[in-house]
């Protein structure tokens, strides 16, 4: 009796090529080992021949056992293993890679010397092939509920289980994790292969949908947006993987985002200016697929309109000569973009007569200047703000200045060359808007050639009164049209 007869994994004398065929079962274990007891129980069929087996070629694999059994000499990745391991794991791999073969089912001892045969022909190759292989059994799989223990069988259940605290088997059952943990969207705190997992490597369509609270139909444009799916891909939502640590930002933000009809109603914009806004880079939808309705950032958005209102003044809807932002950019055809920043820069006034974005509004004659800055005249050509309203009539500097501010006449802002000091200015047309707007005792006597004090009773008689929104105090200021209807009358 051979010593090497012994080991599970010898089915084959090389010597005879004959099959290795078990003599005798016994369950008692004194039987079992009776061996002259035994031997005249099957002297009879042994000298018949009936326990004889066809000649049967050794493989690549009987060759190999048969050598390291010998001397130890293995010429293979798999010398740097124990005998045991190298071919317990040779036959358990076969075992699932000849399901990967239309194969009639053959007798017992012919499938587990071919299960044998093949496993070796992986191994004996190193880690790249039997990665290669487990990738295989893992495409020939593709089935919805197929988890990891049903795609590599008894393979993924004895490193489980019976050579789990093995360490001999480290090595194979690493490789197997690994593959496991590149395909399977495996969450932080799972055990595989009795290893637990500290973070998520893979998320599929379904888990991340699952995880974040939204259907696979809302989240499956975004990934396939950002690259982490493929469209048309026509695997099963829990196959189609991506990186969880590269999109899990987007992941994060895709329950925040709202529809149009949300924007709206939280920041008080239209359709119109949402489209110039996306167009011009100041807002940006987390997707471009149109079919996607919750696809806007209300926290951008609303970062976007806080960052005017910080600047705007508060205006009545009724004040001349302030435009809304798209109507100005329309006008001088300038971008939104441009205006905006002139806001920031502080080389635009901005007023708010609410709370949307759709009711901040640009003084019309400051969006002339920016948009045809060549026609401003040079600083030292200007007469300040200060010295025109004194010339008027407005004596007291701070009135008039309030008149700007509240954006009820124009004025220019410009820093001069030489002082370096910033001012308000008047321009020709400048002056040219106040006077078609607005009169005083001065300017109407100038105009009339009638004295003030005859002028003053006649406006008073007419009931005509000073120029005062909100109870402002602008100085002895009138409209010009109130005063000319009573000037008529």
């Amino acid at each position: 009796m051979r010593g090497d007869w012994q080991l599970r994994e010898v089915t084959l004398c090389l010597k005879h090529r004959h099959l290795l065929v078990p003599l005798w079962t016994a369950d008692n274990r004194y039987a079992r080992y009776d061996f002259a007891l035994r031997f005249k129980g099957i002297g009879v069929d042994l000298l018949a021949g009936t326990m004889d087996r066809p000649v049967c070629d050794p493989t690549e694999y009987d060759l190999w056992l048969d050598r390291r059994l010998e001397d130890g000499e293995d010429p293979t990745w798999l010398a740097n293993h124990g005998l045991y391991p190298a071919t317990a794991f040779c036959r358990l791999l076969g075992m699932e890679l000849l399901r990967l073969e239309a194969a009639p089912v053959q007798e017992e001892i012919h499938r587990l010397r071919a299960a044998q045969q093949a496993g070796f022909a992986v191994a004996r190759q190193g880690e790249a092939a039997i990665s290669a292989a487990f990738m295989a059994l893992v495409q020939a799989a593709g089935g919805k509920r197929e988890e990891p223990k049903a795609v590599f069988g008894h393979l993924h259940a004895k490193l489980r289980t019976d050579y789990a605290n093995d360490s001999a088997f480290d090595l194979f059952r690493h490789l197997l994790r690994e593959c496991i943990l590149s395909v399977w969207p495996v969450a932080a705190g799972e055990t595989v292969l009795g290893e637990v997992q500290s973070e998520r490597r893979l998320h599929s369509l379904y888990s991340a949908a699952r995880d974040f609270g939204v259907s696979e139909e809302l989240l499956e444009p975004f990934l396939i947006e950002a690259g982490a799916l493929t469209a048309g891909d026509p695997r099963y939502s829990n196959r189609r993987v991506f990186s969880a640590k590269d999109h899990v930002a987007l992941l994060a933000e895709i329950p925040t985002l709202v529809s149009f009809h949300t924007l709206k109603s939280q920041i008080g914009i239209s359709r119109t200016e949402l489209a110039r806004l996306v167009v011009e880079g100041l807002l940006t939808p987390r997707v471009q697929n149109e079919a996607v309705h919750l696809r806007w950032s209300l926290p951008q958005a609303k970062d976007l309109l806080a960052s005017l209102m910080a600047k705007a003044r508060q205006i009545a809807p009724s004040d001349s000569g302030w435009e809304p932002l798209l109507t100005a950019s329309r006008r001088c055809r300038q971008p939104m973009s441009a205006m905006i920043d002139a806001v920031r820069n502080g080389k635009l006034a901005i007023g708010a007569a609410g709370a949307g974005f759709s009711d901040l509004r640009l003084l019309s004659a400051e969006v002339d200047r920016l948009a045809h800055p060549e026609e401003v005249p040079d600083a030292e050509a200007l007469v300040t703000a200060s010295v025109f309203g004194m010339s008027v009539g407005i004596k007291d500097k701070g009135r008039f200045r309030a008149l700007i501010d509240a954006g009820h006449t124009p004025a220019t802002s410009l820093r001069n060359p030489k002082t370096g000091m910033a001012n308000i200015f008047v321009t020709a047309a400048d002056i040219a808007a106040f006077h078609r707007r607005f009169v005083t005792m001065r300017t109407l006597s100038a105009e009339t050639g009638r004295a003030i004090p005859g002028l003053r009773v006649q406006l008073k008689r007419a009931g005509v009164a000073v120029f005062s929104p909100d109870g402002q105090d602008f100085g002895h200021l009138y409209l010009r049209a109130e005063v000319e209807a009573a000037l008529s009358r």
